[in-house]
């Protein structure tokens, strides 16, 4: 009994300091609430207010079904050591069902190559103000509104994160779409990721169209053209090369038809290594399975006692002995 006490107390000493500590390696991109920014990094309840500022702005013109562009930009970076910055695409901050998606917004890309609310930059030190941008789809017309926020931990990654909102959301006006505008079809969904040596050709479903032209660039170079080819009802086709390392690259299209000429935001498509992917809920569950097992074996060792006639026997100090 005296063994399992101390395995147990041992146990908890070694988790205890992660709790309500950040997490200075990050989490990885994914759809999370606001929440989650103190859960991801710590104890959401012991967040520290930023001393970063967080803007959002959104395209002035915005269609039902539709891609928009989305920019959040953070001012007076502060980060830790290794110059980790948690981004967060809101509809709320409430702290619950509000990511974009719980308000009918879709997240078509985003400039890191993912397709989720929250990303996590690397940001070089010095560096004062670094922006992230969203490609959504719009939901129903009608009023809305978007927030952002910012996670990051302390300079040297120890202590609670530091959290950041914007001060006020940006209000998006989604307008119905007229018949004669020149779009993409509200069904179309383009790829955000790619192997390494492979070429893409991408499909475009388009409504209204009568002619396109299409450019595309390599994060942070010069823009380049490619050859749409024109198949049956309205669609589409044309390549982007393959790339020789993990790159962003960026594409976007500028429609023409009876009505007003529209450019498409500049969409995401991440190109990357083969790697190997694992479930992390999986990984802790094995590493939990192993810990029990060890607790057992270790409870269940049995323990050597000695025959009563081997026991060792206790001779008398000499001034415990009768005269």
């Amino acid at each position: 009994m005296k063994r399992l006490a101390v395995l147990l107390i041992v146990s908890a000493l070694l988790m205890a300091p992660s709790f309500g500590a950040a997490n200075p390696n990050g989490v990885g991109e994914g759809t999370f609430d606001a929440q989650c920014g103190g859960a991801c990094h710590g104890d959401a309840d012991m967040n520290r207010s930023s001393a970063s500022t967080v803007s959002i702005s959104v395209e002035h013109a915005v269609y039902e079904g539709l891609l928009t562009s989305v920019s959040v930009t953070v001012t007076n970076v502060q980060t830790t050591d290794t110059g980790l910055l948690g981004f967060f695409l809101l509809s709320d901050v409430s702290g619950a069902e509000d990511t974009p998606e719980d308000d009918g917004w879709t997240v078509v890309s985003n400039s890191e190559g993912g397709s989720q609310n929250y990303v996590e930059v690397v940001v070089p030190d010095g560096t004062a103000q670094h922006t992230v941008e969203w490609t959504l789809r719009a939901p129903s017309a009608g009023a809305y509104d978007l927030h952002a926020s910012v996670h990051h931990g302390a300079r040297d990654g120890s202590g609670a994160p530091f959290f950041g909102v914007t001060t006020a959301p940006v209000s998006v006006q989604v307008d119905a779409v007229p018949d004669d505008l020149p779009r993409l079809s509200e069904g179309f969904q383009p790829p955000v990721m790619r192997t390494v040596g492979e070429s893409t050709v991408i499909r475009l479903t388009t409504e209204a169209v009568h002619d396109l032209d299409v450019e595309w660039r390599v994060d942070g170079g010069a823009v380049r053209t490619a050859a749409a080819t024109s198949q049956d009802n309205g669609v589409w086709t044309f390549e982007i090369p393959a790339s020789l390392a993990p790159v962003l690259v960026e594409w976007r299209v500028h429609l023409e038809g009876e009505g007003p000429t529209q450019t498409t935001p500049w969409v995401a498509l991440q190109s990357q290594e083969p790697t190997f992917e694992s479930d992390d809920m999986t990984v802790y569950a094995q590493a939990f399975a192993m810990l029990v097992a060890f607790l057992v074996a270790f409870i269940a060792l049995p323990r050597k006692t000695l025959p009563h006639n081997e026991q060792p026997k206790l001779l008398p100090f000499a001034d415990e002995v009768m005269p």
